[in-house]
Parts: structure tokens; sequence; C-alpha cells
């Protein structure tokens, strides 16, 4: 009986000689392989951010771009010149400007998506800024006051601001643009 229970020891101790070692060798192969693969899928990463990196930075800058131009054409001084008309009445300027104004910021709505929120935020401040503007002016006038009229009560005002509302919007573009590359 003892000596059935060694041999079963001993058969026991020739089993565990062969299954430590090969649960070692899995477990070493195991770490070793998913190491391996945790490496590659970070090197796979790294090649679609740069690739949907190279991708978007044309689409980014053209976003700044167009917001740029569109700050630009809202300027209080582009929008007289380029909309003012003899013969107009400052109603009709006032009708004119503030739906310019609109509507050049609908039609840039979309390049939301490729610039910062607090970028976004300042685009639409500036653009209420710009209708604010119009406004005060617009209150400003006599029932019977020209557009011409109106036209020189917002330039007027734009030359005694110390910060023209979009040269300061443009100037915190460029700022992001830089920071964005």
């Amino acid at each position: 009986m003892i000596l059935a229970e060694i041999k079963g020891f001993e058969v026991l101790v020739n089993i565990l000689n062969f299954v430590i070692p090969a649960l070692i060798v899995f477990g070493v192969t195991y770490y070793i392989i998913n190491k391996f693969m945790d490496e590659q899928r970070k090197v796979r990463l790294l090649e679609l951010k740069k690739e949907q990196i190279k991708e978007i930075t044309p689409v980014k800058l053209q976003a700044y771009e167009r917001l740029t131009l569109f700050l630009d054409r809202i300027g209080p001084d582009n929008l007289v010149l380029r909309l003012s008309k003899s013969g107009q009445s400052s109603d009709q300027l006032r009708l004119e400007l503030i739906q310019t104004i609109t509507s050049e910021f609908n039609h840039n709505i979309s390049q939301q998506i490729y610039v910062s929120n607090d970028c976004w935020n300042m685009i639409k401040a500036v653009k209420e800024q710009i209708i604010a503007i119009v406004e005060v002016c617009h209150s400003e006038c006599d029932e019977n006051e020209t557009g011409a009229g109106l036209g020189k009560k917002i330039l007027t005002r734009l030359m005694n601001e110390k910060v023209i509302p979009t040269q300061r919007a443009i100037e915190l573009l460029k700022q992001e643009i830089e920071i964005a590359l």
C-alpha cells in the first residue's frame, strides 16, 4: 500500500514536472503575444490618426479661411460701402444690412464643426455685436433719415471704437490656427 502511494506520488510529481513548465511557457507566450498585439493596435491607431489629420487639416484651414472671409464681409465698413445705394432710406439699409449679416452667417454655419467651441461662440458674438451696432445707429436716426445717413452713423461709431469686433475676431482666428497647426 505504501509502495502504491509512493508510486502514485511519483506519477503526480512527474506530471507536475511537465505541467508546471508548460503553464509557465504558456503564460509567458500569452503575455508576449498580448503585448505585441497591443503595440500593433497602437501603431495602427497612430497611423489612422495621422491619416485623419492629413485629410482634415486642409478642410480645417478652409474653414478658418471661410470664417475670416465671413468676418471681413460682415465688417460694418465693408457692409455699408457694399450695400449703400442712393435714394435708400435708413430703414431699407438697416434691413439689408441685417439680412446680409444673417445670410452670410447661415451660409457659413457648417464651419463650426472644424473650429473650437470658443471660436464659434466668438463668431456668433461678433455677428450679434454687428447687428447691435446697426440697430443702435438706426435708433439714433430720424424718421426720414437716408441710408447714407445711417451708413455715416455706423462708420462714425466704428471710428470711435477702440477695437472693431470683426478685427479682434480675425486676430483670435489667427491665434487659433497657429495653435491648431
